[in-house]
């Protein structure tokens, strides 16, 4: 059904949260092509289904279409009641279950999928419930989930293992990475354990080496916790027995928007910071930046950001200023991240060097801080979020082992904030450290296109 028809009931609502709603949705169906737009490109190589015999192998084909950039958008989409949610179907998730609602442009893929899948957490499986599908593409960058069809779509540079996968692949950049060209500081951040990278993200070019599938689990993880997270955020774990199946998705969430966990967090923890709101227009939805905001340095943006309850810049990302889908899915990763693979997120304001071939450590930290989520302003916001999302009150146990925060050292480089030891491993005793600033530091995700995870997270945009 044409987004259009959305807009009478949202309008007869009257309330801030449903308008806003509507705002995304448009964005997620490309109905305004302004900033913040789900502005992926759409793959071209032809889609199958994992699985050619399950029973919604055609209608996988028909309803979980990629959102083609610079095309119409506004073509019917199916109901739930042709396509249903994974969790519309099965009480328990398998491997198997979400294979069948599964599209990819090579084989591999698939198999690498239902590796992957074997080996993540029974809690993250369980997610798949609020999705319709998922959509693997050798074209998809960055991953996003997209309202419209209920679906979620993973870009497979985190899937494969051998240089012959990985060269299916398409190597263009993530069309954001160049959105804060006109400002003066930059946001890094990475998943760290033991002082050193959790893991480094591969070239998609290059001679390059194969990895072994544990190398792969934890970004996979990364990624999957927060586009799941959008989609339950949107269509809510309490709410998804319950829904009209002859709605499509985007009107099923236009009838539960109230439930939705981002309401949630606005009516009770509703983050305050103006200044990271428009700064997150300039660095992940492309807005030209004001000239004051060309002038602003690391230390004042970093100072401004610790006073908010937001546990990333990323959070900011909103099309109303009044539901923040983006801080839902931070907030949910990162707990999720520490409690299954024991790994915690760094976050820096940095200064930005003027040489392009700069270092790592080039990049001088003017404010920065390790396991931000367990700041005892964040919790109660993170647990609310998983208490949500999880469908269950008693999340403690998952946030029992949030470490507390620890300041990264201002005024020293970046990659000399890791731990003595784990620098010893990139460079000589005595010697300063010269490897280039990793790419995956500056680049958001599904990560996290939704924008884009991680490295790509999207969402409505969008990760």
């Amino acid at each position: 059904m044409p987004i259009e028809d959305l807009r009478p009931a949202l309008a007869r609502s009257g309330s801030l949260i449903a308008l806003a709603l509507l705002l995304l949705i448009l964005q997620a169906c490309g109905g305004d092509g302004g900033p913040g737009r789900l502005d992926v490109v759409a793959p071209q190589a032809e889609l199958r289904p994992a699985r050619p015999g399950s029973t919604y192998a055609s209608e996988l084909i028909d309803c979980a279409r990629v959102f083609n950039r610079g095309g119409n958008n506004n073509h019917a989409f199916c109901t739930l009641e042709r396509l249903p949610l994974l969790g519309q179907e099965r009480e328990t998730l398998t491997p198997e279950a979400v294979l069948e609602r599964t599209l990819v442009s090579d084989d591999w893929m698939a198999q690498r999928f239902e590796q992957a899948l074997r080996a993540q957490p029974d809690e993250l499986l369980q997610l798949f419930k609020g999705v319709t599908a998922v959509v693997i593409g050798a074209d998809i960058r960055p991953s996003y989930y997209w309202l419209s069809t209920g679906a979620i779509y993973l870009d497979p540079a985190r899937l494969w293992l051998n240089i012959a996968e990985r060269d299916t692949i398409s190597e263009a950049p993530d069309y954001r990475s160049d959105f804060d060209r006109e400002l003066d500081f930059d946001v890094l951040w990475r998943y760290v354990r033991d002082g050193d990278y959790a893991w480094r993200n591969a070239p998609l070019s290059g001679p390059g080496q194969s990895r072994e599938l544990e190398q792969i689990l934890a970004p996979l993880a990364a990624l999957l916790f927060h586009e799941l997270a959008h989609a339950n955020d949107y269509l809510p774990p309490s709410e998804q027995p319950n829904l009209d199946m002859s709605l499509t998705p985007a009107q099923a969430a236009s009838r539960v928007q109230s439930a939705s966990i981002s309401a949630a967090l606005a009516r009770d923890y509703p983050l305050s910071s103006e200044l990271m709101m428009d700064l997150a227009e300039v660095m992940y939805q492309g807005r030209d930046a004001t000239e004051q905001e060309q002038q602003l340095t690391a230390q004042e943006v970093g100072l401004n950001f610790s006073q908010d309850t937001a546990s990333d810049s990323y959070s900011y990302v909103t099309a109303s200023r009044t539901l923040f889908l983006e801080d839902t899915a931070m907030l949910f990763e990162e707990v999720m991240m520490q409690y299954h693979f024991d790994v915690t997120r760094e976050l820096a304001f940095t200064d930005r060097p003027d040489s392009d071939n700069a270092s790592c450590n080039d990049f001088t930290v003017r404010w920065g801080q390790r396991g931000r989520v367990g700041h005892d302003s964040l919790k109660p916001r993170a647990t609310l979020a998983l208490q949500l999302l999880l469908d269950q009150n008693d999340v403690q146990t998952h946030l029992a082992n949030l470490p507390d925060p620890e300041p990264l050292t201002e005024g020293l480089g970046w990659c000399a904030n890791l731990s003595p030891a784990a620098i010893g491993v990139h460079a000589a005793p005595g010697m300063p450290l010269v490897e280039p600033l990793p790419e995956q530091d500056r680049r958001h995700s599904g990560g996290h296109p939704h924008h884009a995870n991680h490295q790509s997270r999207t969402e409505y945009q969008r990760r």
